[in-house]
């Protein structure tokens, strides 16, 4: 299973930085063979709200928040099922270790560890 460790930080009631949240995230899902992922943070608008005690990490959300962001990590194994999307938001992608091809209209890019994509 995908163990990340999310370490968030905030300020507390005089203003001073502290640490929010240090878990391995609980938010851990898989919804094909081969894949696993979890969410790390998200905003529904830019600029961020930053206040406040919820966990938007836990917020309910389809691929990605149109007016927002989603930090997300994913693993595929070797030999996953591709999967086409598209989104109405602005995506990144760092590839952490291994390789994936990235298949466009018409086009395929090989990605590999380090690569970043948006």
């Amino acid at each position: 299973m995908l163990k990340i460790r999310r370490v968030v930080t905030g300020h507390d009631a005089a203003g001073a930085a502290v640490v929010s949240i240090d878990e391995i995230s609980r938010n851990v899902i898989s919804k094909r063979p081969g894949q696993q992922g979890c969410v790390i943070w998200t905003s529904e608008t830019v600029p961020a709200e930053v206040s406040g005690d919820d966990d938007p990490a836990l917020r309910e959300l389809n691929t990605s928040l149109a007016e927002g962001s989603v930090f997300r990590i994913v693993q595929y194994d070797p030999g996953v099922s591709p999967r086409r999307h598209r989104t109405q938001s602005l995506d990144y992608a760092v590839v952490l270790s291994g390789e994936i091809f990235m298949e466009l209209d018409g086009i395929e890019v090989h990605l590999q560890a380090g690569d970043a994509l948006v």
